[in-house]
């Protein structure tokens, strides 16, 4: 793990043993986007973003690591901080994204190191429900 500041943060939305990817061209990425040059709080930006790209207000945000990612509405690989989001009000549109379970990460054509990450956080999350 590394201080550095990222040049993005992302979104992993957590409910009922499933992770939401967000549409986007014809692609899946995760929830968020650039993190300001004059930004200092990477969680209040994630939560900008969230509100701005699905209308969601986010209420519990943990940090889960950081590494080199390309969304597909970036242009380019940028380094990346990942958080996961357990609780939100509001609602996520049925035409923002997908839903996926474990079975379904294992499916996609997402890249390896943000599966292994999306399957660590689904399984955090059954450790902490049961």
């Amino acid at each position: 793990m590394t201080d550095r500041k990222p040049d993005c943060v992302y979104g992993l939305l957590v409910r009922d043993g499933r992770v939401f990817v967000r549409a986007m061209g014809g692609h899946f990425g995760l929830p968020g986007g650039v993190f300001r040059a004059m930004a200092e709080d990477r969680k209040v930006e994630l939560r900008a973003h969230l509100w701005d790209q699905l209308g969601i207000e986010a209420r519990s945000v943990w940090a889960q690591g950081a590494f080199d990612y390309r969304n597909p509405d970036e242009d380019r690989e940028t380094f990346s901080g990942f958080y996961s989001v357990w609780e939100w009000d509001g609602d996520i549109p049925d035409d923002a994204g997908r839903w996926l379970s474990e079975g379904d990460i294992a499916l996609t054509a997402l890249p390896s190191s943000l599966r292994i990450l999306l399957l660590s956080v689904l399984q955090t999350q059954a450790v902490r429900t049961r």
